[in-house]
């Protein structure tokens, strides 16, 4: 059973609530018992916007260099004939999270909008080494410093 709480002054407080059920769960633990115990900290979900800024761009960078180099979806798709139809943003969004799944701390499959930062990295380093590996393409690193320049 996980539970949240701060560190202030020094140590772990729980709102009162949880301190309370943490307390009964542990009166509930039979005596002798082996528990395991782990403290890590709560990672911060990225907001919607982030998420989507980052994602966006790299998916619009995919997009321009699969365009030209002149694939269309049955690349994507593995398919034997052309469609004709142009890959879309949309389509690489829905591949990868196929290709390149994510899942959080409990295993479950979740999209980046339910996923905290670690979580979001580790799929964008996935599909970008999917994209890399499988289809040549060099997405770059985001520039941190990108505010800075003139």
């Amino acid at each position: 059973m996980d539970f949240l709480g701060k560190k202030e002054n020094g140590t772990l407080v729980h709102p009162p609530a949880i301190a309370e059920q943490k307390r009964r769960h542990w009166e509930s633990i039979k005596e002798g018992a082996v528990v395991k115990s782990s403290i890590s900290v709560s990672r911060a979900s990225k907001s919607q916007s982030q998420l989507g800024a980052i994602w966006g761009l790299m998916l619009a960078e995919a997009v321009i260099q699969l365009d030209d180099l002149g694939y269309d979806t049955s690349f994507i798709y593995n398919l034997s004939k052309p469609t004709g139809i142009k890959i879309g943003k949309e389509d690489l969004c829905h591949f990868f999270y196929q290709a390149c799944p994510i899942h959080n701390e409990e295993g479950q499959r979740i999209t980046l909008s339910k996923s905290n930062t670690k979580e979001a990295s580790k799929f964008f380093d996935d599909s970008r080494n999917y994209m890399s590996s499988q289809w040549g393409l060099i997405i770059e690193n985001p520039n941190p410093g990108w505010k800075n320049e003139a």
